[in-house]
């Protein structure tokens, strides 16, 4: 018995030499996990013109809308997505208030008006949904319908409008409000452009 079990001790010494000598080689796995890809769409191509505005027809002391349109926003996502829309103003820092996107400037650098988007019927996957705001890329949610330079949008059940629902498929209508700022303090010796140029984008929350 003891030949036995010292012949197997050195069978396994000798099997387990080999290996101790060998040289060795890394495997190494890498990846990312990402989520399902969404793609936001307007209808018209997001373009709208207002043609041209006659400057007496603007109020002298208080804004004047001049623009109420109307267009769809879509977004499809490969699978239910938990997101959020958020919104880059190409005319930064000549809004005439923190909700709005800026038009532009006149030529004597006055801050020209704003565009207000507001989301109104949101349907999540053929469901109605609520929208809600967060003021704090996402920390915090509020009932809020109007998507600013500033905060994100998402959408939400009625019951629970502090939490962002995942969804698939979205369609909502965009109301566009184009406002000019009182006509006192503007100043249009010439034609002026309103030009107002916003990005919608698709966060993944």
């Amino acid at each position: 018995m003891k030949k036995y079990l010292a012949a197997l001790s050195a069978t396994a010494l000798i099997g387990v030499a080999p290996y101790a000598l060998a040289s060795s080689t890394d495997l190494t796995v890498t990846g990312i996990i990402t989520p399902a890809a969404c793609s936001p769409s307007l209808s018209e191509g997001g373009q709208i013109e207002l043609g041209k505005i006659p400057s007496h027809t603007l109020n002298p002391t208080s804004d004047t809308l001049v623009g109420q349109n109307t267009l769809q926003l879509t977004v499809a996502c490969d699978a239910p997505t938990l997101l959020a829309l958020n919104a880059i103003d190409h005319m930064a820092g000549t809004s005439i208030n923190y909700e709005a996107f800026g038009v532009g400037l006149t030529e004597a650098d006055e801050k020209l008006g704003g565009i207000i988007l507001r989301v109104n019927n949101p349907l999540a996957d053929g469901q109605r949904v609520e929208p809600i705001t967060s003021p704090d890329g996402g920390a915090s949610w509020e009932h809020w319908n109007v998507l600013t330079p500033s905060n994100l949008l998402s959408f939400a059940h009625h019951l629970d409008l502090g939490t962002p629902i995942p969804l698939k498929d979205l369609d909502t209508q965009f109301s566009v409000l184009t406002h000019i700022a009182p006509a006192n303090g503007l100043t249009l010796n010439d034609d002026q452009s309103i030009n107002g140029e916003v990005t919608i984008e698709v966060m993944y929350l």
